[in-house]
């Protein structure tokens, strides 16, 4: 009798362990691996959910996304991202709507009767975790002087989005192209002039937003310009060409009178603007 009992706990004790070794094969089998490298890419405040697929995974696979704020504690489908394809990527823009809302968001690989683990991203921060493109630059000589404009990128200004507030001061190197000599200072949105420069001299200049986040923040390229040359002095030179004719007159009257032909010089002209009456009567 004890025999027989103990058979039969044997027996049902392997029976368990075939059972959960079979439910193991099928877990492994019949699951799809989890999406890799999660994370949130965010420029000017367009935020994008990049992943990769994780290894082995079929090419009919798609991909589910939902999103999570910290203030209400709750997951939630982002509905333009529940069903995606291998190489597509979620656009959370409107979702992560609050500039200095915490948010996560997680993806699940998924197929018409298979399904992966979440992979959830890192927590993210709008305004402070968004990487700020460079500001548009505008230079034009002005003599010993170049005139710098300076304002936001396009996107930011045509939404009036918060990070207008981000592209009021900014860092500008200026650099001397003939022998690479430089300086640093600081500007704002408008107009900016920078002083005291050699005329006639090419410069290019670097603008950087400057932010009290921690931001990473891109630099302009490089825009380079002239300064104009020095403007012309109108009467100086005309003085000095009625100086010059002056000169010269004086020069020739010396010379005929050296050579004793300043008297036939000027009987020659009096001649000359007697033949030329006639000729202004008649007109």
């Amino acid at each position: 009798m004890r025999s027989t009992k103990m058979n039969c706990t044997r027996q049902h004790g392997i029976l368990i362990v075939w059972t959960i070794f079979f439910f193991l094969i099928l877990e492994v089998h019949c699951s799809l691996t989890s999406p890799q490298n999660v994370s949130i890419v965010s420029f000017n405040l367009e935020h994008k959910l990049t992943w990769t697929p994780g290894p082995g995974t079929a090419a009919v696979t798609h991909f589910r996304v939902q999103s999570y704020n910290q203030k209400r504690k709750l997951w939630i489908s982002v509905k333009s991202c529940s069903d995606l394809q291998i190489g597509e990527s979620c656009d959370l823009t409107t979702t992560f709507n609050e500039t200095f809302g915490h948010y996560q968001a997680r993806v699940q690989a998924f197929s018409q009767d298979q399904e992966s683990n979440w992979t959830t991203s890192k927590f993210f921060t709008p305004l402070v975790d968004t990487t700020l493109g460079p500001p548009l630059v505008s230079l034009t000589g002005c003599g010993n002087c170049l005139l710098l404009k300076l304002s936001p990128p396009l996107s930011v200004e045509q939404k009036h989005d918060p990070l207008t507030y981000l592209y009021q001061r900014y860092t500008v190197n200026v650099s001397r192209t003939r022998d690479k000599a430089q300086f640093v200072m600081k500007a704002s949105n408008g107009e900016n002039l920078i002083n005291y420069l050699e005329p006639g001299v090419e410069y290019c200049i670097t603008a950087i937003a400057v932010t009290s986040f921690k931001n990473l923040v891109l630099p302009s390229d490089p825009q380079c310009t002239y300064t104009s040359s020095q403007p012309l002095n109108t009467v100086a030179m005309f003085l000095s060409a009625l100086c010059a004719v002056f000169l010269l007159v004086l020069l020739l009257c010396a010379g005929l009178i050296y050579t004793g032909q300043f008297g036939n010089f000027h009987t020659t002209l009096l001649r000359a603007l007697v033949s030329f009456l006639p000729f202004l009567e008649r007109k």
